[in-house]
């Protein structure tokens, strides 16, 4: 047989001898990762004037990633975990971005002229125990005007949601409740700010109303 075509062929043998290793002594491919969102969100009923001319949601580095995270309070609190097999379809300020804007604001129609800025603190699934677990969001919500970094108004919120299973997909549906959740009270929130009082949210160096 001549080297060349020798050769080939145990070239051919090698790799063949390869795939089969890997379909067999490797035990079997890992699964595909589950992506998951947020779902849609609905918009508030909130008057015009009320409205935040732009939503920006901002997260610390250990949130700008779509590992879906996880704490194990009950044994390691301080430590982050991840889901192998399940990720978030985009960052947790991403998601959350855009179901606010949603929740938040009405395309073509009025608003405060503030912009409505929510720092992330915690987007994670937390156990209390291997059987039971919530889903936590805690943000700094602040209120700016149309220019400018000098807050209009401030505030801290945090919500937790109970999931229905303790694994990722309890997790998921737990964080589309919170995130319902933290839409009402940012909304309930800006419902309650006096336009005409000390906020100055349509006045002067504030902010300034689109009809």
């Amino acid at each position: 047989m001549p080297m060349t075509r020798r050769f080939s062929t145990l070239a051919a043998t090698a790799l063949l001898a390869a795939g089969l290793a890997g379909c067999t002594g490797l035990g079997e491919p890992p699964p595909d990762m589950a992506l998951f969102d947020l779902g849609s969100s609905a918009p508030l009923a909130l008057d015009n004037a009320h409205r935040p001319a732009s939503v920006d949601v901002r997260a610390p580095s250990w949130l700008t990633t779509s590992a879906m995270q996880y704490r194990l309070a009950y044994a390691d609190p301080q430590r982050r975990l991840a889901y192998g097999e399940s990720r978030w379809a985009a960052t947790p300020a991403e998601m959350l971005m855009v179901a606010l804007d949603r929740a938040l604001r009405v395309p073509g129609a009025g608003d405060s002229g503030c912009r409505l800025r929510v720092e992330l603190d915690e987007f994670a699934q937390v156990f209390s125990a291997a059987d039971a677990s919530e889903l936590r969001i805690a943000v700094r919500a602040t209120l700016l005007p149309s220019r400018g970094e000098t807050p209009v108004a401030g505030r801290d919120l945090a919500v937790g949601v109970a999931t229905r299973s303790a694994d990722a997909h309890g997790g998921v549906a737990a964080a589309q409740g919170a995130v319902r959740e933290l839409a009402a009270e940012l909304g309930n929130w800006l419902a309650a700010l006096d336009p005409s009082a000390a906020q100055g949210l349509n006045g002067g160096a504030g902010c300034r109303a689109s009809k």
